[in-house]
């Protein structure tokens, strides 16, 4: 799958969001870097499994694993 975003595109993102669903674009902070991902699974412990579109090249939670919310700045909502 050819990624979603291109390098050097910006990104509105909503806060003041909550509840992740399962394919929702979100922005996370993880070992000081800030990525956005794709959400696939929400475990019932309020943990987030996220990867990315282009699955050959992505750093996602298949290398550092489930994430917090804690770790979710926020769902993407436009791209420039």
């Amino acid at each position: 799958m050819l990624p979603t975003l291109k390098p050097g595109r910006d990104v509105l993102v909503w806060c003041w969001f909550i509840n992740p669903k399962v394919g929702d674009l979100v922005a996370i902070k993880v070992n000081g870097k800030e990525m956005v991902k794709r959400v696939r699974q929400i475990s019932s412990d309020r943990r987030i499994f996220v990867e990315g579109d282009n699955k050959k090249m992505s750093t996602d939670s298949r290398k550092f694993g489930w994430i917090d919310r804690k770790n979710l700045l926020g769902k993407v909502i436009d791209v420039f």
